[in-house]
């Protein structure tokens, strides 16, 4: 074999081992390649893509399964047809303005889940650029923050409830404390001067207004355990309509210095599950406002039936009623206390704040139908028994 075919042969070996490595750097290429491709595909973030047009010409696997759409459905602008329309014009000018900056952006909209349903979406973009730094397009990656942002609203409720709740310990609570302190001081005056004509009058002051700051010490301890979590819920099996005629009994001289007539307007037996204390709460303070608001020498009816497997109970009054636009308000602390009553009887609004917590801790719901100078019901629902 002559030496320019041994070189030959030579060279070809080398040329084939080259080969050989090329190949295997091929596949472990295909395999890295294929490895991002799944990472991509299955991370749990939805991830979009955009061309130099703007146009988004890739959606991942997670955003697909989101959206319950195809990639074809997405494709260009097909994607903006999930957002919501009152977010749809802030999402395009973000978007829009930072790609022409080349610059990284985070926005925040909602955006409809496969089932039907919005859902608020945090989305980070960012520019990308191949290996020789040559600007492709966007890429961006979006997160479910829809906890999140109710968190943030419960936060603001309860801060905002915070605040009225030291409105009520600085309002409320002072004025029958100071009513306290200054009959009591007046008592004094006049034992001492031993003239003691209206000590009735006198104890009877001192008397209701600590009745007025027992009532809402209890109903403040009672919003801060709730609140706090703290509250136990124990049902027990009772009649509820002898829970009934018991809260009656106990506002009979109230309703008479109205003259008004409480009338118990059903006779069905009814046995539900509930928490005593907080049936009872619920009972004294909406039969303790019917007489509130109801105008003098009228009745205040009370009555229960059965609708859609669940009891219904309601309580009517024939009094000053409610405004329209203050319905949605009456079970939110943080909209004021309530108004005077018929006889210029105050309120805090407190007691229907619990009357709406108590009840939903029973699964059940409260609302109320209202008319102004006409009067207003209370409703509220609870389970039937055997459904327990």
């Amino acid at each position: 074999m002559t030496l320019e075919l041994q070189e030959l042969r030579s060279r070809v070996e080398l040329l084939e081992i080259e080969n050989k490595q090329l190949r295997l750097k091929q596949v472990e290429i295909n395999q890295a390649k294929e490895l991002y491709l799944k990472i991509f595909e299955e991370f749990p973030a939805l991830i979009w893509r955009s061309r130099l047009d703007m146009l988004c010409d890739h959606f991942n696997k997670t955003w697909l399964d989101f959206t319950g759409r195809t990639k074809a459905q997405e494709f260009g602008n097909g994607w903006a047809e999930g957002v919501h329309p009152d977010d749809f014009q802030q999402c395009v000018d973000t978007y829009v303005s930072n790609f022409e900056k080349r610059q990284a952006f985070v926005m925040e909209y909602r955006m409809k889940n496969k089932h039907g349903e919005y859902r608020w979406i945090r989305d980070y973009g960012r520019p990308f650029y191949d290996l020789d730094n040559e600007f492709l397009g966007y890429i961006g990656s979006c997160y479910d923050i829809t906890d999140n942002k109710d968190n943030e609203l419960r936060l603001v409720e309860l801060n905002a409830t915070k605040d009225k709740f030291f409105s009520l310990i600085g309002h409320d609570l002072k004025n029958p404390i100071n009513s306290i302190i200054g009959l009591s001081n007046l008592l004094v005056k006049k034992i001492k001067q031993d003239h003691q004509t209206n000590l009735p009058e006198l104890a009877e002051g001192i008397y209701n207004s600590s009745q007025k700051v027992m009532n809402l010490l209890v109903q403040l301890l009672d919003w801060a355990r709730i609140n706090g979590g703290s509250m136990d819920f124990h049902p027990i099996t009772c009649n509820l309509q002898q829970l009934i005629l018991d809260t009656i009994a106990l506002f009979d001289e109230t309703a008479k210095l109205k003259s008004l007539e409480i009338v118990v307007a059903s006779h069905e037996p009814i046995e539900v599950s509930v928490d005593i204390d907080m049936m009872n709460a619920v009972l004294r303070n909406l039969i303790s406002n019917a007489i509130k608001y109801s105008f003098p020498s009228n009745a205040i009816r009370l009555s229960w039936k059965q609708d859609q497997g669940q009891w219904v109970i309601c309580i009517k009054d024939h009094g000053v009623g409610i405004p329209k636009a203050d319905l949605d308000k009456i079970f939110k602390l943080e909209h004021g206390t309530s108004t005077l009553g018929t006889q210029n009887e105050k309120g805090t609004g407190l007691g229907l704040l619990l009357c709406k917590e108590f009840i939903q801790r029973h699964g059940s719901q409260i609302w109320v139908e209202s008319e102004e100078n006409k009067g207003t019901s209370f409703y509220f629902t609870l389970p039937l028994i055997n459904q327990n």
